[in-house]
């Protein structure tokens, strides 16, 4: 991302800084290390019997991240990896080097929200806001697939001499959803990006909670899982839950609760 020239450089009285890593996944099925091309960053997924060292990772680990320094070849094993984009920024005034990434200064620029610190995994959120961004840089923003990239935040702390001294990371999740605003003055357009991001923890219960009501989709997840295996029997019947008890639809005679009689619903409306 372009640095802005009135940000660059500047330092002033800072202690701490926040530090943004978005990882963006350009393609959601891995590359195999045979088909890796020079000059393009990939995360690793699976080791398998790649070096990957030997095309510019500097370790063989699990989510490493880097840039291949070389091509894939019918030698390079059966390892795979995600064509990744990696954008790095923060609300410093100078550039930062963390963990081998470079971060590029946006000073008060960079807005993030506030992060939930609790002992214990909970589900928190937080948005992160870039301001005065140009038109040229918001193409990246319309182009890739910011919606589902990973983002992480470090805090950075700062001596007297405006050196970074340590840091420490504040939050990593997911991004959810984004919003562009637009402020046209005399001829040029600025933009601001707010980025909205949920932790693993959220993402994950979403995805419990939305599981279908039938015994196949709650097994897929726990094949012994028998909780939901009488949902078929009732699948197709109608109950009219606002009637009082002991009578049905039309009848103004008391009928008991063992009398009550169901209608059939069509098919359509169960969920499979």
């Amino acid at each position: 991302m372009d640095i802005i020239p009135a940000v660059a450089s500047n330092p002033t009285n800072i202690t701490v800084a926040e530090f943004v890593k978005l990882t963006v996944y350009n393609e959601y099925t891995p590359v195999v290390a045979t088909a890796i091309v020079e000059g393009t960053s990939y995360q690793i997924l699976t080791i398998g019997t790649t070096d990957w060292t030997t095309l510019g990772a500097p370790n063989n680990n699990y989510g490493t991240i880097f840039v291949a320094n070389a091509n894939g070849t019918s030698g390079s094993g059966t390892g795979t990896a995600y064509n990744v984009s990696v954008y790095t920024f923060s609300s410093s005034y100078k550039y930062e080097t963390i963990d081998g990434f470079d971060y590029s200064p946006m000073g008060g620029l960079l807005g993030i929200g506030i992060q939930q610190r609790d002992l214990r995994a909970t589900s928190s959120q937080t948005s992160i806001s870039l301001s005065g961004i140009s038109g040229n840089n918001i193409y990246i923003v319309l182009a890739t697939k910011v919606q589902g990239a990973i983002i992480s935040i470090i805090r950075g702390f700062y001596d007297n001499n405006y050196n970074l001294t340590s840091t420490a990371n504040r939050f990593t999740g997911i991004v959810t959803s984004y919003n562009i605003t637009e402020d046209r003055k005399d001829e040029s357009d600025n933009f601001t990006v707010t980025l909205s991001a949920n932790s693993f923890k959220a993402i994950l219960e979403n995805r419990v909670t939305g599981r279908k009501t039938n015994h196949k989709s709650w097994q897929k997840v726990n094949p012994t899982d028998s909780s939901m295996n009488n949902v078929d029997s009732i699948a197709n019947q109608f109950f009219d839950f606002g009637l009082p008890p002991g009578t049905i639809a039309g009848d103004t005679g008391g009928t008991s609760a063992g009398q009550l009689t169901a209608s059939l619903i069509p098919a359509s409306r169960v969920q499979n």
